[in-house]
C-alpha cells in the first residue's frame, strides 16, 4: 500500500477541510502520515516525526501556498521525496493542483507511474575571516541586501577571480530558474524555463543606467558588499553579513522533485498564472 506524507499549513483558510477531504478519496488506497506536531489532525492520517515522515514516505502532498512547498521541498530534497503541490494560499504558482480538484490530485498520489521535474537548487555560504560560518539551500533565490536603510551599496560579483558584474543598487539577487519568475522577476529578471541550466543575478534597484540582469552557468560565484548587509535565503531565512564577510553561491547537491501537470506545460502556467 501506498505510503504518503500530508504537509498542512494551517494558517490557511479551510485547510482542515480541505486536508479531510483529499484524505477521503485515499482512504482505504493509502497510508497516510502528517507531522505529529500538528494540533489538528485528520481523521484517518497517522502522525510521525518529521524524520521519520519524510524517510518513510515516498511522495509528499502539500497543502499551502508557494511558501510552504518551497520550505517542504528543501525537506524533501534531502530524503529524495516527490513533492506535490495543492493550492490553498494565493498565487500557488508551484501548485499541480488547486483545491477545487482533489479527485485528481489523489488519483495522481496513488499512481505509481508519477511524472515530476527535477529542480535544481543553489548552495550559499557566509565566510567570515575567511573561514565558513553557515550554510543554507534555496530553491528560488539567494538575496544579499543593505541592512543599513539609509544609502545604496556596492555589490561585485566574481568568478574564478574575475569581475562578473558590478551593482550600484539596494541589492543583488542570485535565482535559480524555478526563482525566475519570483523576486527576480519582480526586479526587472528574465523568465527563464525550470530545465535550463543556468543562474540569474538581478540588480535591485540599481542607480545605474547600465545596469542589467546577467545569466550565467550555476557555477561558483563570490559577491562582496561594502557594507553590512542582509543575506536571504527564499525569503524565509535570514542572516546578517559583515562589510569584511563575503559569500560564495553554487549549485547545491540538493534537487527538488516537483510534480509536473501533465495538461499544462510550463508555458501554460506562466501564462495562466501570472
Amino acid at each position: 500500500m501506498n505510503k504518503i506524507a500530508l504537509i498542512i499549513n494551517y494558517d490557511k483558510e479551510n485547510a482542515y477541510a480541505v486536508a479531510s477531504e483529499l484524505v477521503s478519496f485515499l482512504k482505504d488506497k493509502a497510508e497516510v502520515y502528517c507531522p505529529d506536531t500538528y494540533k489538528e489532525i485528520p481523521l484517518g492520517v497517522t502522525p510521525a516525526s518529521e524524520e521519520r515522515l519524510f524517510s518513510l514516505c515516498r511522495v509528499v502532498a502539500v497543502l499551502g501556498g508557494d511558501g510552504t512547498i518551497i520550505a517542504t521541498a528543501k525537506k524533501c530534497a534531502e530524503h529524495k521525496n516527490i513533492l506535490l503541490g495543492i493550492n490553498i494560499g494565493n498565487l500557488g504558482y508551484l501548485s499541480t493542483f488547486e483545491s477545487s480538484n482533489l479527485s485528481n490530485a489523489a488519483r495522481l498520489l496513488l499512481s505509481d507511474d508519477i511524472h515530476y521535474d527535477d529542480r535544481y537548487m543553489l548552495c550559499v555560504r557566509i565566510y567570515s575571516s575567511g573561514k565558513e560560518t553557515v550554510c543554507y539551500h534555496a530553491l528560488n533565490e539567494i538575496v544579499l541586501s543593505r541592512a543599513d536603510g539609509s544609502r545604496l551599496a556596492d555589490f561585485t560579483a566574481y568568478h574564478n577571480g574575475k569581475t562578473v558584474c558590478h551593482y550600484r543598487a539596494d541589492g543583488i539577487i542570485a535565482s535559480t530558474p524555478t526563482g525566475s519568475t519570483a523576486y527576480s522577476l519582480s526586479a526587472g529578471g528574465p523568465v527563464v524555463s525550470p530545465d535550463a541550466d543556468a543562474m540569474l543575478l538581478t540588480p535591485i534597484c540599481p542607480h545605474m543606467l547600465r545596469a542589467r540582469p546577467i545569466v550565467l552557468p550555476p557555477k561558483l560565484v563570490e559577491i562582496k558588499s561594502d557594507c553590512v548587509s542582509q543575506l536571504s535565503v527564499d525569503g524565509q531565512i535570514f542572516s546578517s553579513v559583515g562589510k569584511d564577510d563575503y559569500i560564495t553561491i553554487e549549485k547545491s547537491q540538493y534537487t527538488a522533485r516537483l510534480v509536473h501537470s501533465e495538461d499544462l506545460s510550463f508555458y501554460d502556467i506562466l501564462q495562466k498564472k501570472l
